[in-house]
């Protein structure tokens, strides 16, 4: 597994995320300046309400944008057979009605990606998840609950 195009990938996305960010702040933005949104009264609260949703889109665009150019700089480590679990593993694990997952510990989380046909689920080092596979060799077994349900899953390899 090329782990660099998995972390273009997950730079696409993140960059999916900012603009999605961006275009939701020029919205809020609009609606907060916009003529016809002046208060009529001291209860009609629009246009502050707009002001402060443009405000904490304008916070989270920031943060994604640091989150990217960390990520950017981050080189993801090569693993061998020998090597344990730890940040920058992308493992693949078999559960025990032989379904496979693919979880990438990166420096950035909460998402599953679309990867060479194969859906991965992209873990921070925080996630309860990493915290369990970490320290783990290929051929060890542990309980993990993916996917809403508990089971136990064999890690088959690491990357």
């Amino acid at each position: 597994m090329n782990k660099q195009l998995l972390k273009d990938a997950l730079l696409r996305s993140l960059d999916e995320e900012i603009n999605a960010a961006l275009a939701a702040a020029g919205e809020a933005h609009a609606t907060a300046s916009h003529g016809e949104n002046k208060p009529e009264n001291q209860y009609d609260t629009l246009a502050l309400e707009a002001a402060y949703l443009a405000h904490g889109q304008s916070e989270r665009i920031l943060q994604l944008q640091q989150t990217r150019i960390n990520l950017s700089r981050w080189v993801a480590p090569d693993f061998s057979e020998d090597d344990s679990v730890r940040m920058g593993a992308c493992v693949v694990l078999l559960s025990e009605n032989d379904e496979e997952r693919s979880i990438f510990i990166a420096p950035v989380g909460g998402r599953e990606l679309e990867f060479e046909g194969e859906k991965i689920l992209v873990v921070n080092q925080e996630a309860p998840v990493t915290r369990r596979l970490s320290g783990l060799q290929i051929g060890d077994e542990v309980e993990l609950t993916l996917g809403g349900r508990s089971s136990l899953w064999e890690l088959l390899a690491i990357h």
